[in-house]
């Protein structure tokens, strides 16, 4: 299939632009032209037609869609950008998504339409609730969450085919730069809050695989990892610091409410089949990357780790 991927070279678009091609299907990358997406970019040159600009540039989209079987649109600003910076933000994650659905309705042959939502959308966890379900009433709770409804809405309306995917906690070891807003926010969460991680590689192969399966079209899909990546958020923060040898110490996390929960994934998985990793997975990943550093640490753990509690309330 020709293929459109926006946000090709973001975390989650690099290994969607990998699947995508592994799987045989002609990709045509979208991104911001900066210098970080250009260096990404750069080893794609010969097996992909890549552009690069601006996604709010609503006159490009007609060229973007053009000829293409599917869209698997990425490009997106996360929390706490869309929280910081509202106005932009809605017009990167609703306006120029609701302009690439109307552009993809506008061809003479509908493409499919396949959006990463979030399950974040469920609103606030009742840690003692059961697992979430399609079904299950949605409700925005900030900036993000609002647009991703949006931007679901929209689609729903549409005339096109489309699969929307709610999506867990994807990260992996990749993933290690945290700003200090972010921390603080993650320790105030209760530390039992239910949290379904997702390795990004197995969200990468949902997406790939709904562009073959009928069945999934005009499906809300909630995509996690399963039952062996139903954690808590103690064992999603304390991961980083496990691997550092700096384990968390009790009585560190706050008492707030947060948006993850665990998930009913039996649909998407019969559907897709995709669920490959385990939390162990990701957990054995930030073992090996932060191996050297953790060596170097442990002759100082006895001062660092007193001192660990009183620097973390000080972010």
């Amino acid at each position: 299939m020709k293929v459109l991927v926006t946000g090709a070279f973001g975390n989650l678009g690099q290994l969607v632009v990998e699947q995508l091609l592994a799987d045989g299907h002609q990709l045509r990358c979208c991104d911001l032209d900066a210098p970080q997406q250009r260096r990404l970019a750069k080893p794609y040159q010969a097996r992909c037609e890549i552009l690069l600009g601006d996604i709010t540039d609503s006159t490009q989209h007609a060229a973007l869609v053009d000829d293409m079987d599917a869209i698997v649109h990425l490009a997106s600003m996360l929390p706490p950008l869309t929280e910081r910076a509202p106005a932009v933000a809605h017009q990167v994650n609703v306006d120029a998504s609701c302009s690439l659905i109307d552009q993809a309705q506008a061809q003479a042959r509908a493409p499919l339409f396949i959006f990463p939502s979030s399950v974040t959308v469920f609103g606030y966890s009742q840690r003692e609730a059961p697992l979430r379900r399609c079904a299950d009433p949605v409700i925005a709770t900030d900036q993000y969450t609002e647009h991703k409804l949006a931007v679901e809405q929209h689609l729903q309306q549409s005339t096109i085919p489309w699969v929307i995917m709610r999506v867990g906690v994807s990260v992996d070891a990749r993933t290690t730069r945290t700003e200090r807003e972010v921390l603080r926010q993650l320790l105030a969460i209760h530390p039992d809050t239910p949290l379904e991680y997702i390795h990004p590689r197995d969200v990468a192969l949902a997406i790939s695989r709904a562009l073959s399966c009928p069945a999934a079209q005009a499906k809300t899909l909630l995509l996690g990892g399963g039952e062996r990546c139903q954690i808590n958020q103690r064992q999603f923060i304390n991961t980083a610091f496990q691997a550092l040898g700096l384990p968390l110490p009790e009585g560190i996390h706050g008492q707030t409410n947060f948006y993850t929960h665990w998930m009913d994934t039996r649909e998407s998985q019969a559907l897709l089949n995709y669920q490959r990793h385990s939390f162990e997975d990701y957990q054995q990943e930030m073992h090996t990357l932060f191996a050297n550093v953790r060596r170097l640490l442990w002759p100082l753990r006895p001062i660092l780790r007193p001192l660990l509690p009183t620097v973390l309330k000080q972010l």
